[in-house]
């Protein structure tokens, strides 16, 4: 499939239809920007596949958007939100169904002990009971016209809650221990009250929790998938996990499941099981508008097939779904039979899917058995019990396996979102171990920020990347030999990369042998010269290495053709980056709106560095006002970016009176000084070109964002930074890219001394000092600059090293 255009670019998320707000998982993906990424990559005859599919959004857009999809996930839940979103559903027999089980529970005796309060003649509703370390703090409860009360505990109160645990159950309730999982740890158990989960919730919730199950399942057939998504949405809310709402929030009459874990808190919330199921089935937010909307937006008579319980994939259906590993991907799709993945895969151990999910699975496995968690073969971390070594081997052979059915033109598009680089490490490897290569990232601002979402650059914490991948054709995994070659090709690049510089082929055979090794690769009985064999084919032009002759110990080295496919060099935080960029779009168009700057950025800033919007103001606020809507810069601003051109300026002259040839930075160039003139006119050069081979091209880029260079001959002989006001950190990464033998100044306006001084970032502290940094006072350089003759020594005499 050849595209003409891509979509490359960010989208605006919608609001989320009620479909997607009946129950509660991790991660729920923007259903509208999944199925625009649907509509573009897949044809309108084609396959969509998402082995990873969670909630269930690209099979319920890739049907509303007419494209057949294969929607698997080893979580079952996801084939249960599947198959009760597409289920036969009649509004008035769920309806009377529900309203049933509601007066029957209603009139339980237990329930009106524990869940009824006369108080002056009237009859309260028990909402929930707020605990506090152990005991019961305080009760909510409505009267029948909705009047709320808040009750002090009494010694009844009290008693009662003792008194519910000789409780006896007459319906069915699950009894599974809880499983060795660092998810439920001893403490938790501790707190809970015991190793099974029962203790997930208090006798009497326990009680009315089953009598519904147990009404469910009495129901007809054609309501029961409907009344188990309320039940089941009911389950965690009424747990002991619930934290009570903080009083300021005005919700004391509900609670929520807060964070993605297995606690109990000092103060928790033990909901009314009755009206949280209620609420699951006629709230706004409840199964009936949820499946009202599914039936409205999902095509109806579309055709289902569990692959899992039919033991065959059918091609004339139009959502073919599953509880099914990845690793047997393969023994159910055919290969190069689906046009394009769009998927949301596991990152490591951030959210534990199936841990959380027992709360419900351990019910369902009951309705059915289909529902049965398999633990053993999830995609993540788990200390004690799943390496981070299996994790990518896993994740690496999922990606193989995609790799295998994906068609050799299709396209698969990867969201993800990590703060931590090691995860972000084992992702990417794991994509291109599997013989795909990136095409392009895309930053995707969320609306909403899940569980699973965590911070990114500039703070996008509420965001995805969005990761196009093509396949290496020249790969084939079903030929152990190209399988192998490829292998060793990656990992080999893995290891040049980390050592980022030109590599003996020692530590490249020293990196690969162990990965070798635990991927399970059946080596040669000499496998160094394998691994030299397959490096031998990527030496030339126009290739991955190439070797360099040396006469060191070392013997050849290994390097990149093209360093900067691989490896990526210090360059100016994204934040500095960001700020600069706001600054000059003012300065140029002197009057803009918000939505003008956000524009300037993704334009400026794709591929994953997309800033958020939200922290856009932030960044205004410092440079400019607000007027009419609009924001115009400050004149303090435009002062203090006059004065620091105005600065260079003076350096220019004293390096020309010190014999020197100046060049200044590329950003400032174009900045106007006195007498009309810009800083570009009065430098000796305005590009690096002079310095010849000394620096390779990237870090010649690099070195040409610094302020201003004094140069002799073809070599840098001063460095200067003019921070006027921007951080001092990025003066340090910008001068990286030179040698740290050159002398470097850091020119900063007097009233900044003490705040250099006292700059405690050990990093930069360090840097400075080893890369023989020292600082000039504005004032001292305008002194400088009144002198007929300057010299080297001048500069030294004004220059100060850092004494705190």
């Amino acid at each position: 499939m050849k595209l003409e255009k891509q979509l490359n670019y960010a989208l605006v998320e919608d609001t989320r239809p009620p479909m997607y707000k009946g129950m509660k998982y991790w991660g729920k993906k923007p259903h509208n920007i999944w199925r625009e990424f649907i509509e573009w990559y897949c044809p309108p005859d084609g396959v969509v596949l998402d082995p990873f599919v969670g909630s269930g959004v690209a099979a319920f857009e890739s049907a509303i958007a007419r494209r057949r999809v294969i929607a698997f996930d080893i979580n079952p839940m996801s084939s249960f939100f599947i198959e009760v979103s597409t289920c036969t559903f009649n509004e008035k027999k769920f309806s009377d169904a529900a309203n049933k089980i509601i007066e029957k529970v209603s009139e339980d005796t237990i329930y009106k002990e524990h869940y009824k309060k006369d108080y002056n003649g009237s009859v309260y509703t028990i909402y929930n009971y707020v605990w506090q370390d152990g005991t019961v703090w305080k009760i909510n409860a409505k009267s029948s016209d909705h009047e709320s009360k808040l009750f002090m505990p009494e010694i009844s109160d009290k008693q009662r809650c003792l008194d519910m645990e000789s409780l006896q159950i007459p319906y069915w309730y699950p009894c599974d221990k809880f499983p060795n999982t660092p998810s439920i740890n001893g403490k938790f158990i501790r707190d809970v009250g015991g190793n099974d989960f029962s203790f997930l919730w208090t006798k009497r919730n326990l009680y009315l929790l089953s009598k519904i199950f147990d009404l469910i399942k009495q129901q007809d057939n054609t309501v029961q998938l409907p009344l188990l998504y309320a039940f089941v949405h009911t389950l965690h809310l009424v747990s002991k996990m619930v934290v009570a709402r903080q009083e300021k929030g005005n919700r004391s009459f509900s609670g929520s499941w807060g964070r993605a874990d297995y606690m109990i808190r000092n103060r928790r919330l033990e909901q009314n099981p009755l009206i949280v199921f209620e609420r699951a089935c006629f709230d706004r937010q409840g199964v009936l508008n949820s499946l009202i909307d599914a039936h409205s937006r999902i095509p109806q008579k579309i055709k289902l097939n569990d692959v899992c319980q039919s033991n065959k994939y059918k091609s004339n259906v139009n959502i073919n779904y599953g509880k099914m590993d990845v690793a047997d991907l393969l023994d159910y799709i055919p290969a190069k039979s689906v046009d394009f993945i769009i998927t949301d895969p596991p990152y490591g151990g951030l959210v534990q899917y199936m841990d959380l999910s027992l709360i419900w699975l351990v019910w369902l496995q009951n309705y059915d058995i289909k529902y049965a968690p398999n633990l053993s073969a999830e995609i993540t971390v788990k200390k004690g019990s799943v390496s981070r070594d299996m994790y990518k081997r896993r994740l690496t052979n999922a990606f193989v396996n995609l790799h295998r059915v994906l068609k050799d033109d299709g396209y698969m598009v990867v969201t993800f979102h990590n703060k931590e680089m090691q995860e972000w490490n084992d992702f990417t490897n794991s994509v291109r171990d599997a013989g795909f290569k990136f095409d392009k990232v895309t930053h995707q601002y969320n609306k909403r920020s899940g569980e699973s979402n965590v911070s990114n650059p500039y703070g996008t914490a509420g965001s995805d990347f969005y990761i196009r991948c093509t396949k290496r054709r020249e790969v084939d995994f079903s030929n152990d030999t190209s399988a192998l070659e490829h292998f060793i090709l990656q990992k080999s690049i893995e290891v040049i990369a980390r050592r980022a510089e030109p590599t003996p082929y020692d530590f490249i055979q020293n990196g690969v042998l162990p990965e070798l090794l635990q991927a399970g690769y059946l080596q040669p009985e000499e496998p160094s010269q394998e691994i030299n064999k397959v490096l031998s084919q990527y030496i030339g032009e126009g290739t991955i290495f190439k070797i360099e002759a040396t006469g060191s110990k070392a013997g050849d080295l290994w390097w990149f053709n093209n360093p900067s496919e691989y490896i990526n060099y210090p360059d100016i935080p994204l934040t500095d980056r960001v700020d600069e960029t706001v600054l000059s779009f003012l300065r140029r168009r002197i009057s803009v709106k918000l939505d003008d700057v956000i524009a300037e950025l993704f334009k400026m800033y794709p591929n994953g560095l997309t800033p958020d919007p939200h922290n856009i103001r932030a960044v205004l606020e410092k440079y400019a006002f607000q007027s009419s809507g609009k924001w115009k810069l400050k004149d303090s601003v435009e002062n203090e970016v006059t004065k620091h051109s105005y600065i260079i300026s003076l350096l220019c002259k004293i390096g020309k009176r010190m014999e020197f040839k100046t060049f200044i930075g590329r950003r400032e160039q174009p900045e106007h000084i006195a007498n009309n003139q810009i800083l570009r006119d009065i430098a000796d050069y305005s590009d690096l070109r002079v310095l010849g081979d000394s620096y390779d091209d990237i870090k010649i880029d690099r070195i040409a964002m610094i302020d201003c260079l004094f140069i002799r001959g073809k070599e840098i002989s001063i460095i200067f930074e003019v921070e006027n006001s921007t951080n001092f950190s990025s003066a340090i990464i910008r001068a990286s890219n030179t040698t740290a033998a050159i002398t470097k100044y850091m020119i900063i306006p007097d009233h900044r001394v003490d705040e250099l001084e006292h700059f405690i970032d050990p990093l930069f502290r360090t840097s400075f000092r080893e890369n023989h940094w020292k600082y000039i006072k504005y004032s001292d350089i305008e002194r400088l600059a009144t002198l007929k003759t300057s010299t080297k020594e001048d500069l030294d005499g004004i220059a100060k090293e850092l004494t705190i």
